[in-house]
Protein backbone atom coordinates (compact mmCIF):
# COMPACT_ATOMS: atom_id res chain seq x y z
CA UNK A 1 0.00 0.00 0.00
CA UNK A 2 1.24 3.51 -0.86
CA UNK A 3 1.51 6.19 1.79
CA UNK A 4 -1.83 7.63 2.88
CA UNK A 5 -1.09 10.04 5.74
CA UNK A 6 -4.27 12.08 5.28
CA UNK A 7 -6.58 9.14 6.04
CA UNK A 8 -9.49 10.42 8.18
CA UNK A 9 -7.65 13.63 9.06
CA UNK A 10 -9.82 15.84 6.80
CA UNK A 11 -13.60 16.04 6.77
CA UNK A 12 -16.37 17.57 4.67
CA UNK A 13 -18.63 19.37 7.13
CA UNK A 14 -20.90 21.45 4.91
CA UNK A 15 -22.60 21.07 1.54
CA UNK A 16 -24.89 23.44 -0.33
CA UNK A 17 -26.56 23.44 -3.74
CA UNK A 18 -28.10 26.13 -5.91
CA UNK A 19 -31.07 25.22 -8.07
CA UNK A 20 -30.65 23.16 -11.24
CA UNK A 21 -32.35 24.47 -14.35
CA UNK A 22 -31.98 25.00 -18.07
CA UNK A 23 -32.47 28.76 -17.93
CA UNK A 24 -32.16 30.24 -14.46
CA UNK A 25 -31.12 33.67 -15.82
CA UNK A 26 -28.33 34.01 -13.26
CA UNK A 27 -24.57 34.41 -13.37
CA UNK A 28 -22.13 31.75 -12.23
CA UNK A 29 -21.24 34.00 -9.30
CA UNK A 30 -24.86 34.36 -8.21
CA UNK A 31 -25.36 30.61 -8.24
CA UNK A 32 -22.03 30.00 -6.54
CA UNK A 33 -22.82 32.43 -3.75
CA UNK A 34 -26.16 30.78 -3.06
CA UNK A 35 -24.49 27.38 -2.80
CA UNK A 36 -21.68 28.82 -0.65
CA UNK A 37 -24.03 30.45 1.85
CA UNK A 38 -25.97 27.21 2.17
CA UNK A 39 -22.78 25.18 2.70
CA UNK A 40 -21.48 27.57 5.36
CA UNK A 41 -24.83 27.48 7.14
CA UNK A 42 -24.90 23.69 6.86
CA UNK A 43 -21.47 23.53 8.52
CA UNK A 44 -22.66 25.79 11.32
CA UNK A 45 -19.63 28.07 11.20
CA UNK A 46 -19.03 31.79 10.90
CA UNK A 47 -17.85 32.70 7.40
CA UNK A 48 -14.81 34.43 8.90
CA UNK A 49 -13.56 30.98 9.93
CA UNK A 50 -12.97 30.24 6.24
CA UNK A 51 -9.32 30.88 5.45
CA UNK A 52 -9.09 29.06 2.13
CA UNK A 53 -11.18 29.28 -1.04
CA UNK A 54 -11.22 27.16 -4.19
CA UNK A 55 -13.37 28.80 -6.85
CA UNK A 56 -14.49 27.71 -10.28
CA UNK A 57 -12.51 27.69 -13.51
CA UNK A 58 -9.13 28.64 -14.89
CA UNK A 59 -8.88 32.29 -13.90
CA UNK A 60 -10.14 34.40 -10.98
CA UNK A 61 -10.85 37.35 -13.31
CA UNK A 62 -13.84 36.02 -15.25
CA UNK A 63 -16.71 38.54 -15.39
CA UNK A 64 -19.61 37.13 -13.41
CA UNK A 65 -17.58 34.05 -12.61
CA UNK A 66 -17.28 32.24 -9.30
CA UNK A 67 -13.52 32.59 -8.89
CA UNK A 68 -11.92 32.93 -5.49
CA UNK A 69 -11.50 36.72 -5.73
CA UNK A 70 -15.18 37.34 -6.44
CA UNK A 71 -16.31 34.80 -3.86
CA UNK A 72 -14.16 36.23 -1.10
CA UNK A 73 -15.26 39.78 -1.83
CA UNK A 74 -18.96 39.00 -2.10
CA UNK A 75 -18.98 36.82 1.00
CA UNK A 76 -17.12 39.44 3.05
CA UNK A 77 -14.39 37.03 4.13
CA UNK A 78 -11.63 39.27 5.47
CA UNK A 79 -8.50 37.13 5.11
CA UNK A 80 -7.41 33.90 3.44
CA UNK A 81 -4.12 32.03 3.59
CA UNK A 82 -4.87 29.81 0.58
CA UNK A 83 -6.73 30.51 -2.68
CA UNK A 84 -7.04 28.61 -5.94
CA UNK A 85 -9.44 27.92 -8.76
CA UNK A 86 -10.27 24.47 -10.05
CA UNK A 87 -12.85 22.47 -11.94
CA UNK A 88 -14.23 18.98 -12.37
CA UNK A 89 -13.34 16.61 -9.55
CA UNK A 90 -9.94 18.06 -8.79
CA UNK A 91 -11.29 21.16 -7.01
CA UNK A 92 -12.33 19.24 -3.90
CA UNK A 93 -9.06 17.31 -3.93
CA UNK A 94 -7.14 20.60 -3.96
CA UNK A 95 -9.02 21.81 -0.89
CA UNK A 96 -8.40 18.57 1.01
CA UNK A 97 -4.70 18.86 0.16
CA UNK A 98 -4.60 22.45 1.44
CA UNK A 99 -6.30 21.63 4.75
CA UNK A 100 -4.13 18.58 5.36
CA UNK A 101 -0.95 20.52 4.52
CA UNK A 102 -1.89 23.29 6.94
CA UNK A 103 -2.17 25.98 4.28
CA UNK A 104 -5.60 26.74 5.69
CA UNK A 105 -7.79 25.30 8.42
CA UNK A 106 -11.21 25.61 6.77
CA UNK A 107 -11.66 25.70 3.00
CA UNK A 108 -14.69 26.64 0.92
CA UNK A 109 -15.05 24.97 -2.48
CA UNK A 110 -17.50 26.44 -5.00
CA UNK A 111 -18.24 24.93 -8.40
CA UNK A 112 -20.64 26.84 -10.70
CA UNK A 113 -21.75 25.81 -14.18
CA UNK A 114 -23.81 27.49 -16.88
CA UNK A 115 -25.44 26.16 -20.04
CA UNK A 116 -22.98 27.80 -22.42
CA UNK A 117 -23.65 28.89 -26.03
CA UNK A 118 -21.62 26.03 -27.46
CA UNK A 119 -23.79 23.45 -25.73
CA UNK A 120 -27.03 23.90 -27.66
CA UNK A 121 -28.64 25.98 -30.39
CA UNK A 122 -31.03 27.52 -27.88
CA UNK A 123 -28.14 28.59 -25.66
CA UNK A 124 -26.30 30.00 -28.66
CA UNK A 125 -29.28 32.26 -29.44
CA UNK A 126 -29.35 33.68 -25.90
CA UNK A 127 -27.63 37.11 -25.84
CA UNK A 128 -27.03 36.86 -22.08
CA UNK A 129 -25.16 33.58 -22.50
CA UNK A 130 -23.17 34.87 -25.48
CA UNK A 131 -22.03 37.90 -23.52
CA UNK A 132 -21.27 35.84 -20.44
CA UNK A 133 -19.09 33.52 -22.51
CA UNK A 134 -17.26 36.39 -24.18
CA UNK A 135 -16.06 37.67 -20.80
CA UNK A 136 -15.97 34.36 -19.02
CA UNK A 137 -13.37 31.98 -17.73
CA UNK A 138 -11.23 31.62 -20.84
CA UNK A 139 -12.76 34.35 -22.97
CA UNK A 140 -14.64 31.92 -25.15
CA UNK A 141 -11.45 30.93 -26.97
CA UNK A 142 -11.38 27.19 -26.28
CA UNK A 143 -10.50 25.57 -29.59
CA UNK A 144 -10.28 28.89 -31.46
CA UNK A 145 -7.37 30.95 -32.75
CA UNK A 146 -3.95 29.67 -31.71
CA UNK A 147 -4.32 25.89 -31.61
CA UNK A 148 -1.31 25.58 -29.30
CA UNK A 149 -3.24 27.57 -26.71
CA UNK A 150 -6.20 25.32 -26.04
CA UNK A 151 -7.42 21.86 -26.86
CA UNK A 152 -10.59 21.15 -28.81
CA UNK A 153 -13.22 19.85 -26.41
CA UNK A 154 -16.39 18.39 -27.86
CA UNK A 155 -18.13 15.10 -28.24
CA UNK A 156 -16.46 13.78 -31.37
CA UNK A 157 -13.46 12.18 -29.61
CA UNK A 158 -15.76 10.45 -27.14
CA UNK A 159 -17.94 9.11 -29.95
CA UNK A 160 -14.81 7.71 -31.58
CA UNK A 161 -13.77 6.10 -28.30
CA UNK A 162 -17.23 4.56 -27.93
CA UNK A 163 -16.88 3.02 -31.39
CA UNK A 164 -13.38 1.83 -30.52
CA UNK A 165 -14.70 0.24 -27.33
CA UNK A 166 -17.40 -1.64 -29.22
CA UNK A 167 -14.88 -2.79 -31.82
CA UNK A 168 -12.09 -3.81 -29.45
CA UNK A 169 -14.32 -5.79 -27.08
CA UNK A 170 -16.87 -7.08 -29.57
CA UNK A 171 -19.89 -5.58 -27.81
CA UNK A 172 -22.85 -3.42 -28.72
CA UNK A 173 -24.03 -0.24 -27.00
CA UNK A 174 -25.99 -1.98 -24.24
CA UNK A 175 -23.61 -1.00 -21.41
CA UNK A 176 -23.89 2.67 -22.40
CA UNK A 177 -27.65 2.38 -22.49
CA UNK A 178 -27.95 0.65 -19.12
CA UNK A 179 -25.85 3.37 -17.50
CA UNK A 180 -28.13 6.02 -18.99
CA UNK A 181 -31.25 4.18 -17.83
CA UNK A 182 -29.81 3.69 -14.33
CA UNK A 183 -29.15 7.40 -13.89
CA UNK A 184 -32.53 8.43 -15.27
CA UNK A 185 -34.32 5.96 -13.00
CA UNK A 186 -32.63 7.45 -9.95
CA UNK A 187 -33.45 10.98 -11.11
CA UNK A 188 -37.17 10.19 -11.03
CA UNK A 189 -37.11 10.52 -7.24
CA UNK A 190 -34.63 13.41 -7.04
CA UNK A 191 -36.62 16.67 -6.87
CA UNK A 192 -33.55 18.66 -7.99
CA UNK A 193 -33.05 16.63 -11.18
CA UNK A 194 -33.89 18.34 -14.46
CA UNK A 195 -34.71 15.16 -16.43
CA UNK A 196 -37.43 13.31 -14.54
CA UNK A 197 -39.14 11.32 -17.26
CA UNK A 198 -38.60 7.54 -17.46
CA UNK A 199 -36.04 6.15 -19.92
CA UNK A 200 -35.98 2.56 -21.13
CA UNK A 201 -33.25 0.78 -23.05
CA UNK A 202 -35.45 0.99 -26.15
CA UNK A 203 -35.85 4.73 -25.56
CA UNK A 204 -32.09 5.04 -25.29
CA UNK A 205 -31.54 3.28 -28.61
CA UNK A 206 -34.16 5.50 -30.26
CA UNK A 207 -32.52 8.65 -28.91
CA UNK A 208 -31.35 11.19 -31.50
CA UNK A 209 -28.01 10.33 -33.08
CA UNK A 210 -25.26 12.89 -32.44
CA UNK A 211 -22.06 11.25 -33.76
CA UNK A 212 -22.33 7.56 -34.50
CA UNK A 213 -22.59 5.62 -32.20
CA UNK A 214 -23.19 8.42 -29.65
CA UNK A 215 -26.82 9.38 -29.09
CA UNK A 216 -28.30 12.25 -27.12
CA UNK A 217 -28.88 10.06 -24.07
CA UNK A 218 -25.11 9.36 -23.89
CA UNK A 219 -24.38 13.01 -23.07
CA UNK A 220 -24.78 14.88 -19.82
CA UNK A 221 -27.41 17.62 -19.65
CA UNK A 222 -26.14 21.23 -19.73
CA UNK A 223 -27.76 23.27 -16.95
CA UNK A 224 -27.24 26.29 -14.73
CA UNK A 225 -26.25 25.13 -11.24
CA UNK A 226 -23.72 25.31 -8.42
CA UNK A 227 -22.43 23.14 -5.60
CA UNK A 228 -20.35 24.18 -2.58
CA UNK A 229 -18.48 22.37 0.19
CA UNK A 230 -16.81 23.26 3.48
CA UNK A 231 -13.71 21.23 4.29
CA UNK A 232 -11.84 21.29 7.59
CA UNK A 233 -9.66 19.23 9.91
CA UNK A 234 -11.03 16.19 11.68
CA UNK A 235 -10.32 17.89 15.00
CA UNK A 236 -12.43 20.92 14.12
CA UNK A 237 -15.14 18.72 12.60
CA UNK A 238 -15.73 16.97 15.91
CA UNK A 239 -16.71 20.29 17.50
CA UNK A 240 -19.31 21.19 14.86
CA UNK A 241 -23.02 20.47 15.05
CA UNK A 242 -23.30 18.29 11.95
CA UNK A 243 -22.21 14.78 11.11
CA UNK A 244 -18.86 14.96 9.25
CA UNK A 245 -17.91 12.82 6.26
CA UNK A 246 -14.26 11.82 6.23
CA UNK A 247 -11.80 11.50 3.37
CA UNK A 248 -10.43 7.97 3.53
CA UNK A 249 -8.17 8.20 0.47
CA UNK A 250 -7.88 10.20 -2.74
CA UNK A 251 -5.84 10.43 -5.91
CA UNK A 252 -5.23 12.52 -8.99
CA UNK A 253 -3.77 11.04 -12.15
CA UNK A 254 -2.68 11.45 -15.71
CA UNK A 255 -0.73 9.88 -18.54
CA UNK A 256 1.66 11.15 -21.18
CA UNK A 257 -0.89 12.00 -23.87
CA UNK A 258 -0.62 15.78 -23.51
CA UNK A 259 -3.39 18.19 -24.48
CA UNK A 260 -4.69 16.70 -27.73
CA UNK A 261 -7.43 14.10 -27.65
CA UNK A 262 -6.12 12.11 -30.59
CA UNK A 263 -3.10 11.18 -28.47
CA UNK A 264 -5.29 8.87 -26.37
CA UNK A 265 -3.16 5.91 -25.27
CA UNK A 266 -5.79 3.18 -25.04
CA UNK A 267 -7.74 1.26 -22.44
CA UNK A 268 -4.84 0.28 -20.19
CA UNK A 269 -3.10 3.64 -20.08
CA UNK A 270 -5.33 6.67 -19.68
CA UNK A 271 -6.06 9.24 -17.00
CA UNK A 272 -8.78 7.09 -15.42
CA UNK A 273 -6.57 4.03 -15.01
CA UNK A 274 -3.71 6.12 -13.60
CA UNK A 275 -6.03 7.85 -11.14
CA UNK A 276 -7.84 4.72 -9.97
CA UNK A 277 -4.55 2.80 -9.65
CA UNK A 278 -3.32 5.57 -7.37
CA UNK A 279 -6.47 5.40 -5.28
CA UNK A 280 -6.36 1.60 -5.07
CA UNK A 281 -2.78 1.77 -3.75
CA UNK A 282 -3.89 4.03 -0.90
CA UNK A 283 -7.35 2.89 0.06
CA UNK A 284 -8.22 0.08 2.45
CA UNK A 285 -11.76 0.16 1.03
CA UNK A 286 -12.44 -1.10 -2.48
CA UNK A 287 -15.19 -2.37 -4.72
CA UNK A 288 -16.41 -5.23 -2.49
CA UNK A 289 -16.76 -2.78 0.41
CA UNK A 290 -18.66 0.02 -1.35
CA UNK A 291 -22.22 1.02 -0.64
CA UNK A 292 -22.17 3.78 -3.26
CA UNK A 293 -20.27 4.31 -6.50
CA UNK A 294 -20.25 7.55 -8.47
CA UNK A 295 -18.50 7.28 -11.86
CA UNK A 296 -18.40 10.58 -13.75
CA UNK A 297 -20.95 10.61 -16.56
CA UNK A 298 -20.09 13.53 -18.80
CA UNK A 299 -20.53 10.83 -21.44
CA UNK A 300 -21.66 7.28 -20.73
CA UNK A 301 -18.30 5.99 -21.96
CA UNK A 302 -16.65 7.88 -19.09
CA UNK A 303 -18.77 6.03 -16.54
CA UNK A 304 -18.05 2.70 -18.24
CA UNK A 305 -14.30 3.36 -18.24
CA UNK A 306 -14.24 4.40 -14.57
CA UNK A 307 -16.24 1.31 -13.60
CA UNK A 308 -13.70 -0.89 -15.35
CA UNK A 309 -10.66 1.05 -14.10
CA UNK A 310 -11.96 0.60 -10.54
CA UNK A 311 -11.96 -3.17 -11.11
CA UNK A 312 -15.66 -3.95 -10.84
CA UNK A 313 -15.01 -6.05 -13.94
CA UNK A 314 -12.33 -6.65 -16.52
CA UNK A 315 -11.73 -4.20 -19.33
CA UNK A 316 -14.57 -4.55 -21.81
CA UNK A 317 -16.70 -6.41 -19.28
CA UNK A 318 -19.23 -3.75 -18.35
CA UNK A 319 -22.04 -5.15 -20.50
CA UNK A 320 -21.93 -8.53 -18.74
CA UNK A 321 -21.45 -6.87 -15.36
CA UNK A 322 -24.44 -4.59 -15.87
CA UNK A 323 -26.62 -7.42 -17.14
CA UNK A 324 -25.85 -9.49 -14.03
CA UNK A 325 -26.28 -6.45 -11.75
CA UNK A 326 -29.54 -5.16 -13.21
CA UNK A 327 -32.51 -4.66 -10.90
CA UNK A 328 -35.37 -5.21 -13.31
CA UNK A 329 -38.03 -3.90 -10.95
CA UNK A 330 -36.35 -0.56 -10.18
CA UNK A 331 -34.46 -0.30 -13.50
CA UNK A 332 -31.17 0.43 -11.73
CA UNK A 333 -27.76 -1.14 -11.22
CA UNK A 334 -26.76 -2.93 -8.03
CA UNK A 335 -23.10 -3.80 -8.51
CA UNK A 336 -22.03 -6.82 -6.47
CA UNK A 337 -25.73 -7.20 -5.74
CA UNK A 338 -25.76 -4.14 -3.48
CA UNK A 339 -23.64 -1.15 -4.56
CA UNK A 340 -25.83 1.65 -5.90
CA UNK A 341 -24.51 3.69 -8.83
CA UNK A 342 -25.08 7.46 -8.91
CA UNK A 343 -28.33 7.54 -6.93
CA UNK A 344 -28.97 11.25 -7.62
CA UNK A 345 -29.04 10.82 -11.42
CA UNK A 346 -25.65 12.44 -12.04
CA UNK A 347 -24.84 14.62 -15.01
CA UNK A 348 -26.94 12.52 -17.37
CA UNK A 349 -30.19 13.31 -15.58
CA UNK A 350 -29.76 15.67 -12.63
CA UNK A 351 -27.64 17.99 -14.73
CA UNK A 352 -24.08 18.79 -15.73
CA UNK A 353 -22.14 19.99 -12.69
CA UNK A 354 -18.64 18.82 -13.57
CA UNK A 355 -19.09 15.96 -11.14
CA UNK A 356 -19.50 18.19 -8.08
CA UNK A 357 -23.07 16.93 -7.65
CA UNK A 358 -21.62 13.42 -7.31
CA UNK A 359 -19.52 14.51 -4.33
CA UNK A 360 -22.51 16.39 -2.88
CA UNK A 361 -24.79 13.37 -3.06
CA UNK A 362 -22.11 11.11 -1.59
CA UNK A 363 -21.79 13.44 1.40
CA UNK A 364 -25.55 13.59 1.92
CA UNK A 365 -25.90 9.83 1.59
CA UNK A 366 -23.16 9.15 4.14
CA UNK A 367 -24.78 11.62 6.55
CA UNK A 368 -28.18 9.98 6.01
CA UNK A 369 -29.95 13.06 4.64
CA UNK A 370 -30.31 12.31 0.92
CA UNK A 371 -34.09 12.36 1.07
CA UNK A 372 -36.11 10.03 -1.13
CA UNK A 373 -32.93 8.60 -2.69
CA UNK A 374 -31.31 7.67 0.65
CA UNK A 375 -29.65 4.26 0.82
CA UNK A 376 -30.22 2.75 4.24
CA UNK A 377 -27.01 2.36 6.25
CA UNK A 378 -24.70 3.88 3.62
CA UNK A 379 -21.18 4.12 5.07
CA UNK A 380 -18.76 4.03 2.13
CA UNK A 381 -18.65 5.77 -1.23
CA UNK A 382 -16.23 6.06 -4.13
CA UNK A 383 -16.33 9.00 -6.51
CA UNK A 384 -14.35 9.06 -9.78
CA UNK A 385 -14.46 12.22 -11.89
CA UNK A 386 -12.69 13.63 -14.92
CA UNK A 387 -11.79 12.75 -18.47
CA UNK A 388 -9.77 10.16 -20.34
CA UNK A 389 -7.45 13.08 -21.04
CA UNK A 390 -7.43 15.58 -18.19
CA UNK A 391 -8.35 16.37 -14.57
CA UNK A 392 -8.98 12.86 -13.26
CA UNK A 393 -9.72 12.72 -9.54
CA UNK A 394 -10.96 9.93 -7.30
CA UNK A 395 -11.90 9.81 -3.65
CA UNK A 396 -13.15 7.27 -1.11
CA UNK A 397 -15.38 8.85 1.52
CA UNK A 398 -16.66 7.26 4.72
CA UNK A 399 -19.30 8.12 7.29
CA UNK A 400 -18.43 9.05 10.86
CA UNK A 401 -19.42 5.52 11.88
CA UNK A 402 -16.35 4.20 10.07
CA UNK A 403 -13.85 6.44 11.87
Amino acid sequence: MARNPLKHHVAIVGVGSAGYGRDLERTALSLGLEAAVKAIDDAGIDRQEIDGICGTGMTPLAMGGAGFLSLQGALGIERCTWAKNGWLGSALVFAVEAVFAGLCDTALVVQSYLREPGMSRAAARDPFRRRAQAYADVGGDVGLGDMAKRWIHSGEPYAAIMRRYMHDFGVDNEAFGLMAVNNRSHALTNPDAVLRSPLTLDDYRASRLIWEPMVMADMDLPVDCAEAFVVTTAERARDLRGDPVYVHAMSLGGTRIGEYYENWAGWHDNAFTACLDGLRARSEIWTDDLDLFYPYDGYTIDAIAITEAAGFCELGGSRDLFRSSWDQRDQILRLNGRTLVTPNGGGLAMGRAGGSNLYADAVRQLRGDAGANQMAGADTAMVGIGSFFHDPAAMVLVSSRQV
